[in-house]
């Protein structure tokens, strides 16, 4: 997913994982390639509403660039 910070704090598109440099742990690069707009954004508030990421670090964690999502969470954000 491709969130969107700032005033919208929102998912707005998906987005996948083409490489990660992890030479300095501390801060490994990951480039992501950018991939379809999801029909409707999904605000933040909406996620932290949902019980199915309750133990996310999406809403656990702040200030992540990249977070893993589940089947069921990927189905939430997408509409799917």
């Amino acid at each position: 997913m491709i969130y969107e910070t700032g005033d919208h704090k929102s998912a707005v598109g998906m987005g996948s994982v083409v490489s990660v440099d992890a030479s300095d742990p501390k801060t490994p690069e990951v480039k992501i390639k950018a991939g379809k707009r999801l029909a409707t954004p999904v605000t933040l508030a909406e996620v932290k509403a949902n019980k199915l990421f309750a133990d996310s670090p999406l809403v656990r964690q702040g200030r992540l660039s990249v977070v893993p999502l589940s089947k069921e969470q990927y189905k939430f954000l997408t509409g799917e």
